[in-house]
């Protein structure tokens, strides 16, 4: 590619993103409730999240999107000069730590003040905060490095690293997508048939979600926002045929996990089944019911659907636009919750009463931060115009 063809796509970059689609904030701020209702000790309103209707969860929306929005900004500020992604990675990825170590101390506050009000340890026990606590001078150093991982804190690490990674990538392929794809697949596939993971304290665990195998998705994200205007892909959304298939995989997917069963109805779910949809290491069958399930989302709301002008959505935007800070909130109220559920009980009262009001918290927090950010810039709305640019969470 030329540096005037890339000058010029850099020049119309601008415009393309002033006018942002709002669905991808929507739709990573609908993830971050769907994480804090999933990662919540179990609750009732799991069940309204899609982990319980298909084959992929929350997670694939999450680290899916986060690509796509990379990509966005990439491209609009280092397409032409990709030597200064360099260090803007490392900074990202900096913030992304300090949040990590920041959530984890957070919650292990929590937890450590619980146990001395209540007398119950169980968040200890429950998100494996106890080493910590018994051996500060072995899990502390792991902390630090990475290879301690409690459960509910193993998404921003693995970001810490596809942020890395990505800057690396941008700087050597820029804008040639096929060039990402070339690294994701031998990279995943190297992965899933020898087991390669990273280790976690204690060294029999491994993390959870593998960032050699979760490259993918988050590639995948970056990849489609690098084609998104290619006339083969607008053909490929729009077949008859791919709309169909589309919809046969999210009906299998659905027959598969077969919901009901958990109602104690027919369970023909076969036992070595979870193999292929396994998500450490990101099974190419959850990644394909995810898009799947992208496919149809885009179709059924379109960028200029009346939905992005309602106050329900707005709201959910306005958490997909500062998805860090609150990713980080929502980790520890999810975290809380096995406090809360200790203490009050796990009526369905009370799990509703405690998701709801945290998730309200989160869209209070979002419109906070929206009208400091406002403020700052000197400007008067505090709620965000569908269509609006975004600046990057």
């Amino acid at each position: 590619m030329t540096e005037q063809t890339a000058a010029a796509k850099t020049t119309a970059a601008p415009a393309a993103s002033s006018l942002r689609d709002w669905r991808i904030d929507f739709f990573r701020g609908l993830a971050i409730i769907f994480i804090l209702w999933n990662h919540s000790s179990p609750n009732v309103l799991s069940w309204l999240t899609t982990r319980n209707y298909g084959l992929s969860d929350s997670a694939e929306l999450f680290v899916f999107l986060s690509g796509y929005a990379m990509a966005t900004m990439f491209v609009a500020k280092f397409l032409v000069r990709p030597v200064p992604v360099l260090p803007y990675v490392v900074m990202r990825a900096f913030t992304l730590y300090i949040h990590h170590i920041t959530a984890f101390i957070i919650i292990a506050t929590i937890a450590s003040t619980y146990r001395g009000w209540a007398g119950s340890s169980v968040m200890e026990r429950d998100l494996f905060i106890r080493p910590f606590f018994i051996a500060t001078e072995t899990v502390m150093p792991k902390l630090a490095t990475l290879a301690y991982l409690p459960p509910l804190l193993d998404i921003l690490p693995l970001y810490i690293l596809l942020t890395l990674m990505i800057g690396v990538l941008f700087f050597l392929f820029r804008d040639r997508w096929l060039y990402y794809v070339a690294f994701a697949i031998p990279v995943w596939a190297v992965a899933w048939f020898t087991g390669l993971n990273f280790s976690s304290y204690p060294d029999t665990r491994l993390w959870s979600l593998n960032p050699l195998s979760w490259q993918a998705v988050f590639l995948a994200g970056f990849c489609l926002c690098l084609v998104r205007d290619e006339p083969w892909l607008r053909r490929l959304v729009a077949s008859p045929i791919a709309i169909a298939a589309s919809v046969a995989i999210l009906v299998i997917g659905f027959v598969a996990v077969a919901p009901w069963a958990e109602l104690g109805l027919v369970d023909w779910r076969i036992s070595w089944l979870p193999h292929y949809f396994d998500k450490m290491y990101a099974s190419p069958v959850r990644l394909i019911h995810f898009l799947a399930m992208a496919h149809i989302a885009t179709l059924l709301i379109s960028k200029d659907n009346p939905l992005g002008e309602t106050a329900f959505a707005r709201s959910i935007i306005l958490i997909g636009r500062k998805s860090l800070p609150l990713f980080v909130i929502c980790t520890v109220f999810a975290s809380a919750s096995y406090a809360a559920f200790d203490y009050f009980g796990r009526s369905y009262p009370v799990q509703i009463i405690y998701e709801g009001v945290m998730t309200l918290a989160l869209v209070a927090l979002a419109y906070v931060a929206a009208a400091v950010g406002n403020a700052t810039r000197g400007s008067k709305a505090a709620a965000p115009v569908a269509g609006r640019a975004a600046e990057p969470a």
